[in-house]
């Protein structure tokens, strides 16, 4: 039995054993029957075992039962845009292998079953297979030309960027899309908003051409390559876009022809930077660790009411992300994958160019990564407040003779919060990313000048 369903097939291939019924489930009407959805069970990458557990046929026989599957949530078989897969009648356990299922995509399941009564469903469950999927399961559309008129990349397609591409009119990017680049001279830059507004389910991802993880190979050379660190350039945030918005976008495998940025902040024809990165994921991002280049290059960036970037994942990068030391980046981001916490970053920290606090509270509250701040901090005039919070720890390079300094009302240090060398691995883990090479020594910095005072409480390996 063959389904079309929306962009994709669905085929039922064959009845397997019972799948362990859920037993989180919604209150049946009365007289209908009471049925719970089953877990999806992997069998291959696209195909999944599903099913559900007719507990109760209410007060007359069930005479049908089965699953209904959509790419929207709660999908019903009244929807002419839903799959409705019978899988038999009766009381009990059923199911059956339903495929192909291709990856960049969540599809929602749930079991029904209907008497004279009526039709009841069990709860909705989901999946997003992660395998190659089907090459031909996505309709490809190659990306040549810089956009500059209103745009819309619509869900079910995979973009082929082949250039470099210069957003000069808006772009909305619905959610589901999956942009492939070619090659490291490939990138977007954003002159005009970008909208990429998607959610937690239905992803939009940022990758290499040769990542055949979502919607296949589209390159077609089968096996021959694989995705690696580089492979595509950034996307380069200019002062002339305003209001663009990322959100449960994954960005992997960049950072190719810009020393290791898979976002890049730039002054461009403008210097107010009103954006918002939330909820993002960046992963797998080329880089050295040298200066100024991160997954996240954000130097540009000053305010964070305009410049938002929040609750977003960085593993598996060199440096996770850049800022001026005048930034107070949000500490809801996380430097490690959630699905494996022993996978971080090379140079696990948040660093910071040196910037005056330009009449700012300047907030360093994050506590999972040190504070690198590479050339000190100067705090300087009146009417500025550095805070500190607890358990921060605050990195300085070592042999550099750079110091923390301002005026006595300038700062407020939380009694945990430590100071250290760039060396220390003790506090913050490797930082400098030379593993064992280096250690901390007295004098590896200056120390922290509060006008005339030398404050030595919360200082490691600073001049005494």
């Amino acid at each position: 039995m063959k389904k079309v369903f929306s962009l994709l097939s669905l085929s039922v291939i064959g009845m397997m054993t019972a799948c362990t019924p859920s037993t989180d489930q919604p209150t049946p009407a009365a007289n209908t029957p009471t049925v719970s959805t089953a877990p999806a069970v992997k069998v291959d990458d696209t195909t999944y075992t599903c099913g559900g557990n007719v507990t109760d046929p209410g007060s007359s026989p069930v005479a049908e039962r089965g699953v209904a599957v959509s790419l929207d949530p709660n999908p019903t078989i009244d929807d002419a845009n839903d799959i409705k897969i019978a899988i038999g009648s009766g009381v009990g356990a059923f199911n059956t292998n339903i495929a192909p299922f291709v990856a960049g995509y969540t599809y929602h399941i749930r079991a029904y079953a209907s008497n004279a009564s009526g039709t009841t469903y069990g709860n909705d469950i989901s999946v997003t297979p992660s395998g190659g999927g089907h090459p031909g399961a996505c309709n490809v559309v190659e990306v040549n030309e810089d956009i500059k008129a209103p745009t819309t990349w619509v869900s079910g397609s995979v973009y082929v960027v082949k250039k470099w591409v210069n957003v000069n009119s808006p772009l909305v990017i619905q959610p589901g899309v999956i942009i492939k680049f070619v090659d490291a001279n490939c990138g977007l830059s954003a002159n005009a908003k970008i909208t990429a507004d998607a959610s937690s389910t239905n992803p939009i991802i940022f990758t290499s051409y040769k990542d055949d993880n979502y919607c296949g190979d589209n390159n077609g050379d089968g096996a021959a390559t694989t995705a690696s660190k580089g492979d595509w350039g950034y996307v380069e945030m200019r002062g002339g876009q305003h209001g663009s918005v990322f959100r449960n976008c994954k960005f992997f495998y960049g950072g190719g022809n810009s020393g290791g940025n898979v976002i890049v902040v730039n002054t461009g024809t403008g210097n107010i930077h009103d954006f918002t990165f939330d909820n993002c994921t960046f992963a797998h991002t080329f880089g050295n660790g040298t200066s100024n280049k991160a997954a996240f290059a954000g130097g540009d960036m000053h305010d964070p009411s305009v410049s938002v970037v929040t609750n977003c994942v960085f593993y598996d990068n060199a440096v996770p992300i850049y800022i001026t030391s005048s930034y107070a980046l949000d500490p809801s981001n996380i430097y490690h994958n959630p699905a494996n916490p022993s996978e971080t970053n090379k140079y696990n920290g948040i660093f910071c160019f040196s910037y005056g606090l330009a009449g700012k509270t300047v907030a360093y509250m994050e506590d999972e990564v040190p504070y690198v701040l590479s050339q000190g901090l100067y705090t300087g005039g009146s009417g500025q407040l550095f805070k500190v919070g607890p358990n921060v720890i605050i990195k300085i390079p070592a042999g550099s003779g750079y110091e923390i300094n301002g005026g006595v009302s300038n700062f407020s240090i939380d009694p945990t919060a430590i100071f250290t060398s760039d060396r220390d691995d003790a506090h913050g883990g490797d930082t400098n990313g030379d593993g064992n090479a280096s250690t901390p020594g007295k004098g590896d910095w200056k120390g922290i000048s509060v006008g005339s005072i030398w404050l030595q409480n919360n200082v490691f390996y600073a001049t005494n």
